[in-house]
């Protein structure tokens, strides 16, 4: 199953140049998005200090360069340099399987809200109810229309765009495996909560989510499983628990006092191991390769 996901990366036109090319218009259009987005915020609340804007406009602002920016860049360079779809990179049938992605999103989810439950049980008074429906059921609104713009693009250009390029390479699996995620930890190295709690602790999580992301695309010969578990990731975290120093400021429906980065880590590899157990288990039809993607 691995091989036919890379497999795809040999459709259409795949010269080095044309995946720097595309690279760069996706880094360049996300990085204008941001900063337009960004200049009109300070226009509209006069203030230039983006920490103090209400979180309606930090999730616009921090979510509009995904769709507008990333992934209008990936449409377009796949089109004018790769003369491949946008498809091609969820699996060769060029197709998604729906069953697969909600699967993946629902078990992810039920494994962040058992972490939880048991971190309660463990230690209660670290954990508050803080709904405020007036402010939650906006947010949690607009979330729900732009998180999955926001993930979906990570994905496919990690773990669809870059892995099928490194992959369609000599350097073998490992790197195909190692190197996105990589790149994926360190551009989340300005993330607050890195700041707050210290790389060394933050970025291996970061890596590790990578990895299993990776991992469930290769052996299921599609990007679905990653959509789901990526989504399901952030609507939790978005929605349900945050902490201090999140990365995306919300007001969820319950904040936790404290947060442990050791903790964090140890709770994420054993939900990992769950999760990548769990789906091995699950049946898989093979997929028949698209024509004209």
């Amino acid at each position: 199953m691995v091989s036919s996901y890379l497999s795809t990366a040999r459709e259409g036109r795949h010269e080095t140049w044309r995946y720097i090319a595309t690279l760069a218009l996706v880094i360049w259009l996300f990085i204008s998005v941001s900063l337009m987005a960004s200049l009109v915020a300070v226009i509209l609340t006069g203030t230039t200090d983006l920490n103090a804007l209400p979180p309606l406009l930090v999730l616009v602002i921090a979510m509009l360069p995904f769709p507008l920016g990333g992934l209008l860049g990936l449409v377009i360079g796949l089109r004018l340099f790769h003369h491949r779809s946008l498809l091609s990179l969820i699996n060769p049938a060029g197709r998604v399987r729906w069953a697969y992605l909600w699967r993946s999103f629902g078990l992810w989810l039920l494994l962040c809200a058992l972490t939880d439950l048991i971190l309660w049980l463990i230690h209660p008074s670290n954990y508050i109810w803080a709904a405020d429906w007036s402010r939650f059921l906006p947010y949690a609104l607009l979330a729900t229309l732009l998180i999955p713009f926001q993930t979906s693009t990570e994905e496919l250009i990690f773990r669809g765009y870059l892995t099928q390029w490194i992959g369609r390479s000599r350097l073998g699996f490992w790197a195909t495996l190692i190197l996105p995620n990589l790149i994926f930890a360190l551009l989340h190295g300005l993330n607050p909560e890195v700041q707050t709690y210290g790389a060394w602790l933050t970025l291996p999580l970061y890596f590790g989510i990578g990895l299993v992301l990776s991992w469930a695309t290769l052996q299921s010969g599609g990007l679905e499983y990653a959509l789901g578990m990526h989504a399901a990731n952030n609507f939790y975290a978005a929605l349900v628990v945050t902490f201090p120093a999140s990365a995306l400021p919300s007001p969820a429906l319950i904040q936790m006092r404290t947060y442990d980065p050791v903790v964090g880590l140890i709770a994420f590899i054993l939900m990992a191991l769950i999760y990548l157990g769990v789906l091995a288990r699950w049946p898989r039809t093979p997929i028949q390769p698209a024509e004209g993607l």
